[in-house]
């Protein structure tokens, strides 16, 4: 049984236009989803890789209603892929939870993924618009992750490899410890991983260790100049990820 493949895209990097065709060569690779992130201006969580595209994108235009256009131009274009939103705390209060829900409803974005959401107002809004919320962990595996995991309606993102230096809690060292706890904790809901993958060969770590799917960023983002390369690529780890 196959697992998910999600890949992400930084949009509006290197312009909201070109945003739009990269995500046509996304779903030529053959992907699920695509988790799109509308860029924040501190990407705190995020790689320095990851920050620089948000920058870059928003040196281009810092008005997020452009965003939101381009984002409903790529749906319409793509309508045979599922999306994700990707949004910082700092973004959804920008433009506002409640034209965020209209938004997801009208356009069938299920799932938003936020880590630093805490603002029950905007969470409470979400849901009057049938807007699922999902939530990460990483492998400090901190108590206050693990329980809006296991509160929220959403997926859970899980991180997929710890980065070098990373504090891990002692006893969940692999990933398939830290999948096995968060079911047995109570988490029902789908887990896609990300975060370090780096080949296909990783993918296949991940279905092994019980992930329903994963997310793919910055080894596709490095190909966005070789455009034949990045379609490769995605269906490498598409049959990585059913076979």
């Amino acid at each position: 049984m196959g697992i998910k493949t999600i890949c992400f895209l930084s949009f509006g990097y290197p312009t909201i236009n070109k945003a739009i065709d990269i995500a046509g060569l996304y779903v030529k690779g053959g992907c699920d989803a695509i988790e799109v992130a509308i860029p924040p201006k501190n990407g705190y969580r995020d790689s320095s890789f990851i920050q620089q595209l948000y920058k870059e994108a928003l040196d281009q235009t810092s008005n997020y209603d452009d965003y939101l256009e381009g984002i409903d131009r790529m749906i319409k274009k793509y309508t045979s892929i599922e999306f994700f939103l990707i949004l910082y705390h700092e973004v959804i209060s920008a433009i506002g939870a409640a034209k965020i829900g209209a938004f997801c409803k009208e356009h069938n974005i299920n799932y938003i993924i936020s880590g630093d959401l805490h603002d029950f107002d905007a969470i409470k809004t979400f849901k009057l618009y049938g807007v699922k919320l999902s939530r990460s962990v990483n492998y400090k595996m901190e108590e206050t992750d693990i329980h809006r995991c296991i509160e929220t309606d959403g997926f859970t993102y899980m991180q997929a490899f710890p980065s070098i230096g990373q504090y891990i809690k002692p006893g969940f060292e692999k990933l398939k410890t830290c999948i096995k706890y968060l079911r047995e904790r109570g988490v029902s809901e789908p887990i896609f991983c990300g975060a370090g993958i780096k080949n296909p060969d990783d993918v296949k770590e991940i279905k092994r260790a019980g992930g329903d799917g994963f997310f793919v960023g910055s080894s596709i983002i490095k190909l966005y100049d070789k455009p034949e390369e990045l379609v490769a690529l995605i269906r490498e780890y598409k049959n990585a990820a059913q076979n």
